[in-house]
């Protein structure tokens, strides 16, 4: 009975916020290819985000460890979910940013490399950033609703009593919002640690194989 309760709480979950989820897989998707066919005209832009992102390996910031790679995406996840306090403005500019920055990268190696040392944990780290954009976009919903109530909607008592009124009424977007995010950090958990310890060792199976 839970399992099922469970499976349809997922399902609804999907089905409400299928708009966002499209709305972010196309603005990542759309940024990912302009990243790499117009690598050219954007290397001004990224190439200092290139830079630091190599500092970080070299310095030891960024470690290929499944913590040190978790904690790096988580914080990508949570800008792109953070900017839908701001209408979800800040939300699609992240995801724009994100997909240029790795179509870019992947246009400073040689292509089949990339494919085969990013897609064992691409599969897993992509949907998470996608799923992160939409909680985005749900919160900026719930954002736009809320102050929107809180604004123009007539209510009788103290501020916070109206505060917690207009809450109540466009809780469960902000309830979306996070169940979203929670679901996308679950697949950045597994990017992760294929990353650090699977990825290197299928490259070099693929490799030797050919």
């Amino acid at each position: 009975m839970k399992k099922e309760k469970y499976e349809g709480t997922l399902a609804y979950l999907m089905r409400s916020n299928e708009t966002f989820l499209l709305a972010s897989t196309f603005l990542f998707l759309i940024s990912l290819f302009a990243g790499y066919a117009f690598s050219g005209a954007i290397e001004p832009l990224l190439k200092p985000m290139m830079d630091e992102f190599r500092r970080s390996i070299a310095e030891g910031d960024l470690k290929l460890s499944t913590a040190s790679i978790f904690f790096h995406n988580l914080q990508a996840a949570l800008l792109i979910y953070g900017g839908g306090l701001l209408l979800g403005v800040f939300t699609a500019l992240f995801l724009i940013i994100n997909g240029l920055f790795i179509g870019f990268f992947a246009s400073q190696a040689p292509l089949g490399d990339f494919i085969i040392l990013t897609a064992p944990h691409g599969i897993f780290e992509i949907p998470g950033l996608i799923i992160a954009g939409a909680a985005g976009f749900r919160l900026a919903s719930f954002t736009y609703h809320f102050f929107s109530d809180l604004f123009t909607e007539a209510w009788y008592g103290s501020f916070m009593e109206r505060l917690a009124h207009f809450f109540e009424r466009n809780q469960d977007e902000l309830q979306e919002s996070l169940m979203l995010l929670g679901i996308g950090v679950l697949f950045l958990v597994v990017a992760a640690f294929v990353e650090a310890n699977l990825t290197l060792g299928i490259y070099n199976y693929i490799k030797t194989s050919i």
